[in-house]
């Protein structure tokens, strides 16, 4: 009977530390909703690029999952829009986005390092401030939630 209760004490309490931490246990709902692209990071060397004042427009996607494992995303970038993309998530926060479909017209940028890089896309987590960091094979994407 202790084991049951232990047991059922311990389930209790999973999901309010999730939920305190939400960095320790993402869910496909963590990633639904309107991300905006702040800053990319060159994981060899550590320079991180933000968004030149001379664009005016940003990277935005708007993540939508059908269940915990499955979505898809569209968006924009500063000068052209992204429709609908197929994305999946799995185990240790990994992350997949196997194509890119977009208009295609003189691109910025910094619409070209979220173009040139998220279908490389590897894994992902949240950092401080609930930033969204999406890790691709060169580039550490970081975008914060509208």
């Amino acid at each position: 009977m202790r084991q049951i209760l232990f047991f059922a004490l311990i389930m209790g309490l999973t999901p309010i530390a999730c939920k305190k931490l939400n960095t320790s246990c993402p869910t496909a709902t963590s990633l639904d909703g309107t991300w905006r692209m702040v800053s990319v990071k060159d994981n060899t060397s550590g320079l991180i690029t933000t968004k030149p004042a001379t664009i005016q427009n940003d990277v935005d996607i708007t993540f939508t999952f059908t269940n915990q494992t499955t979505g898809s995303f569209t968006g924009n970038t500063p000068t052209n829009d992204i429709v609908k993309n197929d994305c999946s998530i799995g185990t240790n926060q990994t992350i997949t986005i196997p194509a890119l479909a977009m208009t295609k017209v003189a691109e910025t940028s910094w619409g070209i390092l979220f173009v040139d890089n998220i279908r490389a896309s590897r894994e992902y987590n949240f950092g401080t401030g609930g930033l969204l960091n999406i890790t691709t094979t060169n580039k550490t994407l970081s975008f914060r939630k509208l």
